[in-house]
Formats: structure tokens, C-alpha cells, sequence
């Protein structure tokens, strides 16, 4: 098993509170001035459906590093995991979610997100291994002057299949959004984003922004890309774009011209590609841990 469940999972977070949530849902309600950072390990090797939520009251400031390790080498499993997310008024959350399994392990992720007004959400996905995941979001701005961060890091390679569909409601005026995806695609992995952003009549000042990056690293790869813009109010700022291409061939050339082996520089690039996504995380053990896992999935 390329990713699983090990000693260092827990030694990487010195600065949290770890639970092992194994088998077991998660619900969590943080209280006014919580401010604690927190870390749910999770390790699923069987069949099972996952209904966790994370509630956070007004003025509460929370971080949460959610690691989602799941099948193991010899059986195929299925998991469904629901999580609801409800972010009061006046406060911040930081989500930090990582996702990984097995060749046999097919995973689907339905996250629900409400956000209050004057509140600060940031949110990371990164999906690096398993057969199946789909990954969706729906995110409602109910409260005015209230923004939110999505950076995302997709990265199949052989036989994997990575779908991460987003819905971002802006309701309400006064609310910013941002969503990074950014995937590397290799053999015959296949990576599809679905992003849609819906602006009410009454959300005026609202700011939005929604950008994929795809690399692909063979002839197989695919990326596919579908950004969506729905505007019914017209004092807006509202952005988004595509790219999808191949490892810039003067950058590999000029490296290897220098002594540095094809592999090597091809990394380089990648990690300074997705590198850009995770040096963007608040939480340094996070940071660093996501980090560390890019590597073993580039070696």
C-alpha cells in the first residue's frame, strides 16, 4: 500500500490534537474563542458510509487537518462519506483534507458548507491516490462580508480517476471566493473538473475567481475541465479560467544540460507546480506533512 495509516502520521502533528477517528464518524462543535487545532486521523479498510459534521458557533476560530488513508491491497471497498460544515458569524475556519487509498478503493465525498456573515473559510483538497474519487462541494454564503479559499491538488496516475465538482452559492452581497485546482495527470489517470459558481440578483459586491491548471504527463493522461460562471447581479468582479498542456520541454532541457537526470527535473517542475497550492496552507504541520506525501507520490 503506497499511503496508509502509519507512526508518522501522528508524530507529523505535534502542534494539534490528534484523534484517531479509524471507523468512526466525526462531529465536532467548536464554541466561542475555541481556537484549537486539531487533527482526525481516519483509516477505512472495509465497505462503510461516514456522516461527519463540524460546527462551529460565532466568533469561534478553529484549524482542522482531516486525513482520509482508505482500502487496503487485497479488497475492493466503497465508501460514501457525507460531511456538513456550518461556520457562524464572526469567525474563521482552516480545513486542511487529504485523501488516499488503494488501487481496489472507490471513495465518494459530499461536502456541505454554510458560511455566516464577517467570516473567513479556507478550505484544502488534496486527492494523490485510489481507484475512484469524487469529491463534491456546495458552498452557501448566507452572511455578508464573509470570503472563501479553495485550493485544491488532484494528481492520478495509472488506472485512477479523480473528479472534484464544486457549486459556490453567493447569496448574499459583499462575499469573495477563490478556488486554485490544479492536477498532474499521469499514465492513464484521469483527472474532470466540474466548477460552478452562481451569483443571486441581490449578492451586488460580490468578487469570485475560479482557475484549473492541468499538467499531463503522457499521451493517456486527461484532464477534463468545465469552470461555469451564473451571474444574475451586475455590480460583480467575477473570473475564471483553464489551462491544460505539458511539462514546458526548454525548462526539462536547460536542467538536463546541467547534469540533472530527466526524472529529477521533471519532479522539480511538478513540485514547484502543485508546491505553489501547498505553501499557500496556514497550518505548518499540514504543510509540511502534505508535502512529504507529494514526494512519495513523485518517487
Amino acid at each position: 500500500m503506497l499511503f496508509g495509516l502509519r507512526k508518522d502520521d501522528f508524530l507529523a502533528f505535534p502542534n494539534h490534537i490528534i484523534t484517531q477517528t479509524s471507523e468512526d464518524d466525526f462531529h465536532f462543535s467548536a464554541g466561542e474563542g475555541d481556537g484549537i487545532t486539531r487533527a482526525y486521523l481516519n483509516l477505512t479498510t472495509h465497505n462503510v458510509s461516514r456522516n461527519n459534521s463540524l460546527h462551529l458557533a460565532n466568533n469561534s476560530h478553529s484549524q482542522f487537518a482531516y486525513i482520509m488513508l482508505y482500502g487496503d491491497d487485497n479488497n475492493v471497498i466503497n465508501q460514501n462519506v457525507d460531511t456538513e460544515i456550518v461556520v457562524g458569524d464572526d469567525s474563521s475556519l482552516e480545513l486542511n483534507v487529504f485523501c488516499a487509498g488503494t488501487e481496489n478503493a472507490d471513495t465518494t465525498h459530499n461536502v456541505n458548507v454554510k458560511i455566516g456573515k464577517n467570516s473567513d473559510v479556507k478550505m484544502s483538497f488534496a486527492v494523490l491516490a485510489g481507484k475512484s474519487f469524487k469529491t463534491k462541494i456546495n458552498v452557501d454564503f448566507n452572511g455578508e462580508n464573509s470570503s472563501l479559499s479553495l485550493p485544491v491538488i488532484l494528481m492520478p496516475s495509472k488506472d485512477e480517476s479523480f473528479d472534484f465538482q464544486t457549486i459556490v452559492n453567493h447569496n448574499v452581497g459583499c462575499c469573495n471566493s477563490k478556488q486554485i485546482v490544479r492536477s498532474v495527470v499521469a499514465d492513464n489517470g484521469v483527472s474532470d473538473f466540474y466548477g460552478l459558481v452562481k451569483v443571486a440578483q441581490n449578492a451586488q459586491k460580490t468578487e469570485t475567481e475560479q482557475v484549473n491548471n492541468n499538467i499531463l504527463l503522457s499521451d493517456e493522461s486527461r484532464a477534463l475541465s468545465k469552470p461555469q460562471l451564473e451571474i444574475y447581479a451586475d455590480d460583480v468582479k467575477c473570473s475564471h479560467g483553464s489551462t491544460t498542456g505539458m511539462l514546458d520541454k526548454e525548462a526539462l532541457f536547460y536542467m538536463r544540460s546541467r547534469g540533472i537526470s530527466e526524472k529529477t527535473a521533471q519532479n522539480l517542475l511538478l513540485d514547484a507546480f502543485v508546491g505553489e497550492i501547498a505553501d499557500s496552507i496556514e497550518a505548518e504541520d499540514y504543510r509540511n506533512y502534505l508535502k512529504g506525501q507529494i514526494a512519495v507520490k513523485l518517487s
